[in-house]
């Protein structure tokens, strides 16, 4: 469109410096980071392309994830669709520097002129809500950063800047046409702007103002290039801040695993590995995987990890953020040593220091494994996996680990049970019993039992166990257990980072169960039912596993269990880390207890998958909770707020922190109680068939006494 006052050709040249200049420095940093990102160990990311898709569409387009915190998600999910929009009208900006009579064609012009508007308004809208939250309501989880500000001035700026050169660029043209007489020429080009609410607005109060219409439009001229100018600052930016994420956090979501979230990654040839002394786990910089490495640019600092991590919460020294801040910035400051790469990083005075010098090792070990951080993270950030593969490192090739670990792993070790008692004791529980058989006499049963340690072991997880054996057989499943041969499942071995003694372990176990010909299994303890269903895969240990929560339900549900027996109690119930955010089973637990009469269910308020942690997980059950607060405490005063009767749980860890909790806290009348054991309570057992009494035998008479002779 012929201006009537401005030559366009300096465009050109203003273009090219501009854009050379600025995707030039671009261009430079990214090769830097993605030479840094390709340096990481090979992992395998690019398969089932369509699932990731799906993926992809729901949390990285979608936002999907964002708005488990309504207020903040709505403004970046806002501000996120913006600038999708808007990306079309920054590209058709810079092709305005070399063609400034191009536009979208046909309808499109008028419609993406409306759309653009009303998102720029939005978008400037939910600028001031950020603004307006970080000076002023200052969430926890937010630290003032002059940094996010400068950024959030920049994005306003860009919306303000598109407002200004439409209304003063055709607001000038059509007051020179005005001028010059030409008011059939003045209205073209308000029409041709028509459809932009705010551009057109102000496109009119201009045409119709006393400015000169020349200043308007050099006016609007200098925001065409402040706009520019500010979208490739901005872009420079990205890469070498926090907001590297803008970049960087669609990929992420599309790579983020696939495989259970439950599954740990394997170490392969361990016992090799091992031998050759090798880094194993996340030792130092080159331990890292490219997947690792985009994690850590892919780093909001939203903090949603850290607020919602049980440790920090307890004022532990773990915070799940600052362990990805910290692993970054190691990152980039040895990132010249490891791009030198060859003898450089290998030389003394090249080789790159360990990268868990620079991470707290009670931060490391303070963690419970409970998924939370990586829940609630928007952009996928795998940071469980990353603190196990320090432990790892820590375990097998440092020797360092928390004392308390010593006992336990020697226990582990010599009779595959964390108290370290004889594995001949394993199923004395059972001993004498008919209703319970091990597999070598019940060989044909449909269900293996794994019982687990602690429903060995533990007095009070026995009477678990009892329960879920008697709701198995009223509902006349076929199960057997394995009796003293079952080993621990290794849950505590590989969440404390012995990778080695889980394979051991698993491997004792696998061989029996196959050998068995073991097709389902049924386990108690969701760190056995979590290890068993997701890990064992990696090993040749394929079955259909389900806990005994939801076998239960199943059975219920199929109307195979009569829970006629009222049971008048307000129970509220805490939902286990490696049921719930680790196999996303919520339903089972709550929907078998709404089904028994008289129970009143009262959720916390942190619950399903926002639900806290016990503090048992990643082998803390192990280990002594000196700093702080204990989690386990906190989680009971959660509980307390729904004034519970009982609090019920689904593991035998859950139950003794809970228990434990309530006891160091010196409440009374509240029970802890497994669900198997209020089903077992509620459970209506048929009473045997009567055998048939036998008919009285006809009496007989008596004998006449013959005379006495005389």
């Amino acid at each position: 469109m012929e201006n009537a006052i401005l030559d366009y050709g300096y465009r050109t040249l203003y273009g090219i410096v501009l854009l050379g200049g600025g995707l030039g420095i671009f261009a430079r940093i990214m090769y830097v980071r993605t030479r840094l990102l390709l340096a990481g160990k090979a992992e395998k990311r690019w398969d089932l392309v369509m699932v990731r898709a799906k993926r992809l569409l729901a949390i990285g387009i979608g936002q999907k994830k964002m708005f488990k915190e309504p207020a903040s998600g709505i403004m970046h999910a806002f501000t996120f669709w913006g600038f999708c929009v808007l990306s079309i009208r920054t590209t058709l900006l810079f092709v305005n520097a070399f063609a400034p009579d191009f536009f979208l064609p046909g309808f499109l012009h008028p419609l993406y002129d409306f759309s653009k508007d009303i998102t720029e308004l939005l978008v400037l809208l939910m600028v001031c809500g950020f603004i307006y939250r970080r000076v002023v309501v200052q969430p926890a989880r937010i630290h003032y950063s002059t940094e996010a500000l400068v950024i959030l001035s920049f994005i306003g700026g860009l919306m303000l800047t598109d407002f200004l050169y439409d209304g003063l660029h055709y607001g000038g043209m059509a007051a020179a046409a005005s001028q010059a007489g030409q008011s059939a020429l003045a209205d073209h080009y308000l029409s041709f702007i028509a459809h932009a609410p705010i551009g057109s607005a102000l496109a009119s109060y201009f045409a119709q103002s006393s400015f000169d219409p020349a200043t308007m439009q050099w006016i609007g001229e200098a925001n065409y290039w402040v706009h520019l100018c500010i979208i490739l600052t901005f872009l420079n930016l990205l890469p070498i801040s926090k907001h590297f994420h803008v970049i960087t956090a669609l990929p992420n979501v599309f790579l983020s695993r696939l495989e259970p979230k439950g599954a740990l990654a394997l170490i392969d040839n361990i016992e090799e590995r091992i031998i050759n002394e090798e880094s194993l786990g996340l030792g130092r910089v080159e331990d890292l995987s490219w997947k690792q490495t985009l994690d850590l640019y892919t780093c909001t600092e939203c903090g949603r990890c850290t607020v919602n991590c049980p440790a920090w919460n307890t004022d532990k020294p773990l915070n799940p953020a600052l362990i990805i801040k910290d692993l970054q910035s190691h990152l980039y400051d040895e990132k010249d040593r490891i791009l030198s790469g060859g003898e450089a990083a290998k030389s003394e005075e090249g080789a790159i220091p360990p990268l868990i010098a620079g991470v707290n090792p009670d931060a490391i070990w303070a963690c419970t494994t409970c998924r939370s951080c990586s829940e609630q993270c928007p952009v996928m950030i795998e940071h469980v996996d990353k603190i196990v593969d320090m432990r790892r490192h820590m375990m097998l090739n440092l020797n360092q680990f928390p004392a308390e670990l010593k006992l336990t792993l020697k226990n582990l070790e010599n009779k595959s049970n964390p108290w370290g008692i004889s594995s001949a004791k394993r199923s004395a529980w059972a001993k004498g019993r008919d209703d319970v058989l091990e597999l070598k006499k019940n060989p044909d049963a449909e269900w293996l039992y794994f019982v687990g340690c602690a429903g060995s072991y533990d007095d009070r997880a026995k009477k678990i166990t009892d329960a879920v054996v008697k709701v198995l057989n009223a509902a006349e499943v076929s199960f057997a257990i394995i009796g003293k041969r079952e080993k621990c499942s290794g849950d505590p071995a590989r969440r404390m980072g012995h990778e080695y003694l889980f394979q051991e372990q698993a491997m004792a176990n696998i061989e029996q169960m196959n050998k068995a010909g073991v097709k389902k299994v049924i386990a108690s303890c969701p760190h056995c039912f979590n290890t068993i269903k997701n890990e064992y895969p990696q090993l040749g240990g394929k079955y259909e596993v389900v806990h005994h929560s939801q076998v239960i339900w199943r059975l219920v549900s199929e109307g195979k269990l009569n829970l006629a027996q009222a049971s008048e109690m307000r129970i509220t119930f805490h939902d286990s880390c490696y049921l719930g955010r680790y196999n996303d089973e919520y339903d089972a637990p709550r929907e078998t207890l709404k089904s028994i009469p008289g129970i009143e269910l009262v959720e916390m308020e942190r619950s399903k998958q926002l639900g806290m942690c016990c503090g048992a997980g990643g082998a803390r059950m192990y280990m002594e909770e000196q700093i702080g607060t204990r989690v386990n405490q906190l989680r009971v005063d959660q509980a307390m707020e729904t004034k519970p009767e009982a609090v019920a749980v689904s593991c035998p860890f859950c139950l003794t922190m809970i228990r434990d909790g309530l006891k160091e806290k010196e409440i009374e009348g509240v029970q802890t109680l497994d669900i198997a054991e209020i089903v077992a309570d509620a459970l209506v057992v048929p009473e045997p068939p009567a055998e048939p009494e036998q008919a009285p035998a006809a009496e007989e008479p008596e004998p006449t006494q013959a005379p006495m002779p005389a």
